[in-house]
C-alpha cells in the first residue's frame, strides 16, 4: 500500500454532534494546517436497521412485547400493531429497530475513528493525526518537549520515536486533499540503553513525566500556507500540552513479608491517611462530597488501611486466600479473581480509561468480565493468571525465616503505585460516600419497614453501619435489626412495668416503630441502639472497633 493509501484509509468522523464543526474545508489554492493532536482509534460506529418477528406464548400487549426488545445500543423500537392492542397466544408481531454497530469500510473491514488522548506512557503506541486542507505539499510534524519549570528536558529536541521498527524524528504527510492524516508511532526510541538513558532523566524528577508539543512545516507547494498562529506550534498552550509518563510499575516501595494467623503474606502498609487526602477542599467545593460526609469517612477510615496501603496475606470466609487487598476501604479480590476491589478497577477503566492503561495495564494487571488478572509485563511468554495461581505467585518470597524482612513481590508494586496516584485516591473516597450514600443507609433492617437512614441521624451512627457493610457486609440487616429488636423489647417492658401503676385511660402506649416519631428523643434513643449494635455486630474486633470510633473527635455530634 503507497503512502498516499495509508493516510487515506482512515476517515475522520467525530462525534455526530460536533461533525459540522471539526470537518474541515478544502479551499482552493491554500494550503490550512488547522490542527495535530496524538489520538488513539476508537470504533467508528453507525446505526444498522434490524427487524424480527416475535410469536406470543401467553398474550400481553404489544407494549410488553416491545420492552423485550429493549437493550443498549438500540433505537427507535417499533411495532406493526398499535402499543395498546391486546395479544393471544401464539399471535405474531413485526418488531424493528435500529441497533448500533461497527461501521465498514468500502473493503469490508472494520472501519475507526480517532478520540483525542491527553497522556500516554513511554513505550506505548500512539497516533499522531493531521487535520490539514490543502491538495499539495508535504506536512513534516516534530515532537519537542517544553521543560516548563525543570531545569533541563528530559528529551533531545527532536523527540526521537519507531515508525514500525525505524527510528525516527519526524512524521510526513503527503498533502493530497484527504483532509486527515494520521501515523502510528511507539513512544520510545529504539535501542534499549537510549530508553534506560530517558528513564534514568526522568526518574530524577518529583513526577516522573514530561510534556510534548508539535512543531510542523509545509514545504513542496506554491499553494498559501497557513497555521494557527505564527509559531507553527499545537498543544502547546496552558491545559494543552500531551503527557508522557514513565510507570516504573512501583518498584520502589518496600514491601514486608508479614504474618495473619499462621499465614505468611506480603504487605504496604501505607503512610497516606484518609484524614490527610490532599484534595478534601475540591471535592466539597465540587460538591461530590459534603463535610460531614468527610468527617464519617476521615472518623470511621482510623479502622481501615491507609489510602495507599495493599497486602496479600487474608483469605476469604470460604478459606480460600484473597488475592489482594488494597485502599482505605481494604477493598479485596477474592481466590476466583472477582471482589469489590476489582469491581472499583472495573469501574476506574471506564471512568479514566487512559490512567487505567497506564496504572494497569502497562504494569501486567488487567480487568475482564469482573475478573483480574496479572501478566508480567517483562516476560513475553508469560499468561494471564488468576485465582490461586496468582494469590501464591504473590506469596511467593513470603516465609517464617524471611518474617519483618523486606521482600521482592513485583505483582504487588504496580497495585501500590495505583493506590498512590492522586485520580485513583480521589476515586476510593468519592466510591467511600457513593457505598454510604447509595448501599448502606437505604437498607432495611430485618424485620422492620423503616431505611437505616430513618434510625441513624448522627455521625457516628452511619460510621458505625458503613463499618460493618465494609467488614461483613451480608450481616448489617439481621444485626441491626436484631439491636432493635432487644432495643424495643426493653422500652416494651418498661412501658408494661409503669402501666401496672396507672389506671385505664393513663397507661402509655408502646415506644412507635417509626423513628420519625420519636421527636427530641431520636438522639438519646439512637445512642441506646448504636451502643447494642456497635458491640454486638458480628465480624472481627467490633467491639474494639466501635470503641475507637465513639472517641473519635470527627463523629462527635
Amino acid at each position: 500500500m503507497s503512502e498516499e493509501q495509508e493516510q487515506g484509509k482512515d476517515n475522520y468522523s467525530a462525534n455526530p454532534n460536533q461533525k459540522v464543526y471539526d470537518t474541515p474545508h478544502q479551499v482552493d489554492h491554500e494550503v490550512n494546517v488547522v490542527k495535530i493532536y496524538f489520538a488513539k482509534q476508537v470504533p467508528k460506529m453507525t446505526w444498522e436497521t434490524k427487524e424480527d418477528t416475535y410469536t406470543v406464548k401467553n398474550g400481553g400487549s404489544v407494549s410488553d412485547v416491545k420492552k423485550k426488545y429493549e437493550k443498549k445500543g438500540r433505537r427507535n423500537i417499533l411495532a406493526d400493531k398499535e402499543d395498546s392492542v391486546k395479544l393471544t397466544a401464539k399471535e405474531s408481531v413485526k418488531i424493528t429497530w435500529e441497533e448500533e454497530v461497527q461501521a465498514k469500510k468500502a473493503d469490508g473491514s472494520p472501519d475507526f475513528d480517532f478520540e483525542k488522548i491527553n497522556s500516554t506512557t513511554i513505550k506505548k503506541k500512539v497516533w499522531v493525526v493531521a487535520h490539514c486542507e490543502g491538495a499539495s505539499g508535504k506536512l513534516s510534524v516534530e515532537i519537542h518537549e517544553n521543560k516548563l519549570t525543570n531545569a533541563e528536558n528530559v528529551y533531545e529536541n527532536p523527540v526521537k520515536f519507531l515508525d514500525g521498527e525505524e527510528e525516527k524524528s519526524k512524521i510526513e504527510f503527503t498533502i493530497n486533499g484527504t483532509l486527515v492524516y494520521s501515523k502510528e508511532i511507539t513512544m520510545r526510541p529504539k535501542s534499549d540503553e537510549d530508553l534506560k538513558k530517558l528513564i534514568d532523566q526522568l526518574n530524577k524528577r518529583a513526577d516522573t513525566n514530561a510534556f510534548l508539543y508539535f512543531k510542523a512545516e509545509v514545504t513542496g507547494t506554491e499553494d498559501q500556507v497557513k497555521f494557527p498562529d505564527e509559531t507553527h506550534e499545537f498543544l502547546n498552550k496552558d491545559n494543552e500540552r500531551f503527557e508522557i509518563r514513565y510507570c516504573n510499575c512501583g518498584n520502589k516501595y518496600d514491601i514486608t513479608c508479614t504474618r495473619y494467623s499462621k499465614r505468611y503474606g506480603p504487605a504496604y502498609w501505607g503512610s497516606k491517611k484518609l484524614e490527610n487526602y490532599s484534595d478534601w477542599d475540591t471535592l466539597i467545593e465540587d460538591k461530590k462530597i459534603t463535610t460531614e460526609e468527610k468527617a464519617i469517612l476521615v472518623g470511621m477510615s482510623e479502622n481501615e488501611g491507609k489510602l495507599d496501603s495493599v497486602q496479600s496475606y487474608d483469605w476469604d470466609l470460604s478459606g480460600e486466600q484473597m488475592i489482594v487487598t488494597a485502599g482505605a476501604m481494604q477493598k479485596t479480590v477474592d481466590h476466583t479473581g472477582k471482589g469489590e476491589f476489582t469491581t472499583q478497577v472495573e469501574e476506574f477503566k471506564a471512568q479514566h480509561p487512559e490512567k487505567y492503561e497506564e496504572l494497569f495495564v502497562s504494569c501486567g494487571w488487567t480487568v475482564d468480565s469482573g475478573i483480574l488478572y496479572y501478566k508480567d509485563p517483562a516476560d513475553p511468554k508469560a499468561e494471564k493468571i488468576t485465582g490461586n495461581t496468582l494469590s501464591n505467585k504473590i506469596r511467593e518470597n513470603c516465609k517464617e525465616s524471611l518474617f519483618g524482612k523486606t521482600v521482592e513481590c513485583k505483582p504487588l508494586q504496580p497495585i501500590v503505585n495505583a493506590v498512590i496516584d492522586k485520580v485513583f485516591q480521589e476515586k476510593q473516597v468519592v466510591d467511600f460516600i457513593k457505598r454510604l450514600k447509595e448501599v448502606v443507609l437505604p437498607l432495611t433492617p430485618t424485620g422492620y419497614s423503616y431505611k437505616l437512614s430513618d434510625y441513624l441521624q448522627s455521625k457516628l451512627g452511619k460510621a458505625t453501619a458503613l463499618d460493618h457493610h465494609i467488614n461483613r457486609p451480608g450481616l448489617v440487616k439481621d444485626d441491626f435489626g436484631a439491636a432493635l429488636d432487644r432495643f424495643f423489647a426493653k422500652k416494651d417492658a418498661n412501658t408494661a412495668k409503669e402501666n401496672k401503676t396507672k389506671k385505664e385511660g393513663e397507661k402509655l402506649e408502646k415506644l412507635s416503630r417509626n423513628p420519625a416519631d420519636w421527636g427530641d428523643m431520636h438522639g438519646k434513643y439512637e445512642k441506646e441502639i448504636l451502643d447494642d449494635y456497635g458491640n454486638q455486630r458480628r465480624g472481627t474486633d467490633m467491639d474494639k472497633r466501635y470503641e475507637k470510633m465513639e472517641k473519635n473527635s470527627n463523629l462527635s455530634s
